[in-house]
């Protein structure tokens, strides 16, 4: 190899600079998310910066990708959306309103593109190699529409959603609050499991989480309201718990825990609009709804260890009380001598009251009333098509997805100056949430038409793989996935990072836990996901056994030992690495660099360095 050829290679195939780049940009916009109630000047910039941290780093990464397939510096291409095909409502959204203020698109995906980008985002996984090289060569021209068909409703888009549940609701064994226990964790993975194999209605599993009663370990639903527990104060703190996830995880609205400390005026002024004029007392009356709520502990076993679950059930009495003075929020004080505080639903207006349902109706439990009516809200769908659409599309309606700010939502109703609408989109927004309502909460259909809209398949924003997808990734390119012992669980062992039932396991293979929590997989309770990079990801791309054990020739069942058992042709093997490592295949110059490497060091060692190499590029990393 020259030494011109040597500092090409090193140019386009290295990947530690290009993930530093991308950890100093995700890094700076992080650094505003937990200080915007001490500087909401600064809360007020940092939904812009997170929006042009995720533009730089597409930037880069597009520049990355581009290079590695020209010899020349890449040329920007664009999308008249004007003339982009239009598919659905979404393609006339988004493109009749990009057309209109004359800005381009970004370009239609490659086949290759598209097959690695939709895999990756309905199911977790990368393409197999003969996956790749049907899909490219199949000239059916509805393939899209039929791929993103047979992959909803697969085994492994099971695996990738009930992980986002997990997410979402925060399943795990043991918290800073509550223990779940293994068992209760098992449960309450196996109920998202279930939900997600039949497609349960969303508004129904939300109902019957919100008002589950029973054994935690027997419903596993039971564990939601369990892991809401604010442990070390008064029962009050956990009725404020309850309150807080109902309204961040299922509303998407994340200012309530602040208004159950204090009035939003002079607090949330510059922060939220429609919070800066909610008091206190109004979100008391959400956490009245769980005053009836009780939650028994019973210690199952002792040894060899000790094992706990809950038995949940209403009570026929029992209010919130304004009369503590300690614990986790500032203290509940009678208010003109009223000292109880019956239920209301802060997010019930004239407007929506029809549609929710006021009050209590006979036969139900007050969390069942407030189940109905936050179900029936147009708000609650709002929330999930949010959270759904930035799993798609990368960039959310409203950034961060869960602070929705309810008085700037609607755009024949806008909010007065200097304030603006907060979605994106917000005719848009409220489109797709009025029609998952309208189409009984499927999400699989909501999937399904966002992802064959022809703005999915011009998505402008890269996203870094999940830790679990990039396990994944490479257990699948290599040909060798795990099998991890889920410890004190009766659960079976599993052999993908995605089947994980909570963000700390594998517990019995402390190298890969390291592995996965290096890419910022959280633990769902103090510490939650991240997508930014560092140099201990890449240090770990390089060096780490998980990576190191499974390109060999000599690693029992390695996809490099099958290739080379299969062929001795260079040509074949390094298209065979390419489609089965990058889902796509080598460019010219690719193949010519790779070629000479193959004469230089012989097979086996160019196709255990190749993959190695190929693992490590940006675009094995990023879902682009």
């Amino acid at each position: 190899m020259t030494s011109k050829e040597r500092r090409k290679m090193r140019r386009q195939w290295f990947t530690l600079p290009i993930m530093i780049a991308a950890s100093a940009i995700l890094l700076a916009a992080a650094k505003g998310d937990c200080v915007f109630l001490r500087n909401p000047d600064e809360f007020m910039l940092n939904t812009e910066r997170l929006r042009k941290a995720d533009s730089d780093l597409t930037s880069r990464i597009a520049m990355y990708v581009s290079s590695a397939l020209t010899a020349d510096q890449p040329t920007a291409q664009t999308l008249n959306p004007a003339a982009a095909p239009r598919k659905n409502f979404i393609d006339d959204a988004i493109f009749g309103r990009m057309a209109a203020a004359g800005i381009q698109a970004a370009p239609i995906a490659s086949d290759s593109e598209f097959l690695r980008r939709v895999t990756l985002d309905l199911t977790g996984r990368i393409p197999s190699g003969p996956e790749v090289v049907a899909f490219i060569f199949d000239t059916d021209r509805s393939k899209r529409d039929a791929k993103i068909d047979a992959l909803i409703g697969s085994p492994e888009f099971i695996d990738k959603w009930t992980m986002f549940f997990g997410d979402l609701y925060r399943v795990n064994a043991q918290s800073s609050s509550v223990n779940r226990d293994i068992y209760g964790r098992d449960a309450f993975y196996l109920y998202l499991k279930d939900a997600v194999s039949t497609n349960k209605p969303y508004d129904q599993m939300a109902r019957e989480l919100i008002a589950a009663a029973g054994d935690s370990f027997e419903h596993g639903e039971v564990n939601w309201p369990v892991g809401n527990t604010v442990a070390m104060g008064p029962a009050q703190d956990t009725y404020d718990g309850q309150a807080v996830n109902l309204a961040s995880m299922f509303l998407g609205i994340n200012s309530v825990d602040c208004l159950l400390c204090h009035d939003g005026a002079r607090h949330l002024d510059q922060v939220n609009l429609w919070g800066s004029t909610q008091m206190r007392r109004n979100m008391w009356g959400l956490s009245a709804y769980f005053a009836r709520a009780r939650m028994q502990r019973q210690v199952t076993a002792t040894m060899p260890r000790q094992i706990a679950k809950y038995i949940v059930t209403d009570a026929a009495g029992g209010e919130y009380q304004l009369n503590t003075t300690s614990g986790n929020r500032t203290a509940r004080r009678p208010i003109e001598g009223v000292g109880v505080v019956p239920p209301k639903n802060p997010f019930a207006t004239a407007a929506n009251a029809f549609a929710t349902g006021s009050g209590i109706e006979p036969g139900e439990t007050r969390r069942q009333a407030l189940a109905r009516q936050v179900t029936s809200d147009i708000q609650f769908s709002r929330a999930i098509v949010n959270y759904i659409w930035q799993k798609f599309m990368v960039e959310a309606f409203v950034s961060p997805s869960n602070a929705f700010d309810l008085a700037r939502l609607d755009p024949a109703n806008p909010p007065p100056a200097p304030w603006t609408l907060q979605p994106t989109n917000p005719e848009l927004l409220d489109a797709l949430a009025r029609w998952l309502q309208a189409n009984q909460f499927d999400l699989r259909a909501l999937m399904a038409l966002i992802t064959k809209s022809t703005p999915y398949y011009a998505r402008k924003y890269v996203r870094r793989l999940d830790a679990e997808e990039i396990h994944d990734a490479i257990a699948k390119a290599t040909g060798i996935p795990g099998n991890y012992v889920l410890q004190n669980s009766d659960m079976p062992p599993v052999q993908w990072a995605m089947q994980f039932p909570d963000t700390r396991e594998p517990r019995t293979n402390g190298s890969v836990a390291a592995f996965l929590n290096a890419f910022g997989r959280g633990d769902r309770d103090t510490a939650f996901r991240r997508s930014d990079s560092s140099i201990l990801q890449a240090l770990n791309m390089l060096n780490s056994p998980f990576v190191l054990t499974r390109i060999h020739q000599n690693n029992q069942g390695s996809h490099v030992a099958a290739v080379l058992a299969q062929t001795a042709d260079p040509g074949i093997i390094i298209w065979d690495l390419f489609a089965t490592t990058l889902s796509r295949p080598p460019s010219d110059t690719e193949m010519a660099l790779f070629g000479r490497i193959f004469q230089q060091q012989g097979n086996r060692v160019a196709a255990e360095n190749l993959q190695w190499v190929l693992l490590n590029k940006a675009d094995f990393l990023f879902n682009y």
